[in-house]
C-alpha cells in the first residue's frame, strides 16, 4: 500500500499530466479555432515580452516574472485538476473510470470560468476551448486511471467475509 503512494500514484500522475499536455498540444495545432487562440496569444505576446526585454537594462526579473506566470497557469490548467481527483479519489476510494475522466474533464473545464469570475453570456470560441480543455481533462483522467485509479484506495474489504470454518453467509 505504501509503495503505491509512493511510486505509482506519482508515476501515473506525471503520465497522465504529459498525456493531458500533449493533447492540448495537439488539440492547439490541429483545431483552427484553439490554433487562433493560441497562435495568436503566443505571437503576440512572444513580441511584446521581446521588446520589453530589449527595452530595460536587467530584463532577469522580467524573465523570471514570465516564467513564474507561465508555470502558475500550467499548473493550474494541467497539473491541479489531475492532483486534486487523484487524492479525493484515494480518500473516497473511487474507481470507475467515468469518474476520473468526468472529474477531471470537469474541473478543467471549469478553471478559466472560475478565475475569470464574471457572469456575462460566454462566446462560442469560448465554449469551444472549454470543450477542448474538457477534453484534455478526460485525457488526463483516462490515462490516470488506466495507470492507477482502478485501485484506488488499496483492496476493498469482501462484502462477505467467510465464517469461521471457510463457509460464506
Amino acid at each position: 500500500m505504501i509503495l503505491r503512494w509512493l511510486l505509482l500514484i506519482p508515476l501515473a500522475l506525471l503520465i497522465a499530466i504529459g498525456a493531458s499536455t500533449l493533447f492540448l498540444f495537439i488539440a492547439s495545432l490541429v483545431d483552427p479555432v484553439m490554433g487562433t487562440l493560441t497562435g495568436d496569444t503566443l505571437l503576440v505576446g512572444f513580441w511584446t515580452f521581446v521588446d520589453d526585454v530589449f527595452s530595460v537594462e536587467d530584463p532577469g526579473p522580467m524573465i523570471a516574472e514570465a516564467a513564474f506566470a507561465v508555470g502558475r497557469v500550467a499548473f493550474v490548467l494541467l497539473v491541479f485538476p489531475p492532483l486534486l481527483v487523484a487524492v479525493v479519489s484515494e480518500v473516497v476510494r473511487a474507481r470507475g473510470v467515468l469518474w476520473y475522466m468526468g472529474a477531471m474533464a470537469v474541473l478543467t473545464a471549469a478553471i478559466p470560468w472560475v478565475l475569470r469570475g464574471s457572469a456575462r453570456t460566454a462566446t462560442p470560441g469560448e465554449l469551444h476551448v472549454s470543450a477542448v480543455l474538457a477534453l484534455t481533462g478526460a485525457v488526463a483522467g483516462l490515462v490516470y486511471w488506466a495507470i492507477a485509479g482502478h485501485r484506488a484506495g488499496g483492496e476493498r474489504p469482501a462484502a462477505n467475509p467467510p465464517l469461521p470454518g471457510g463457509t460464506t453467509p
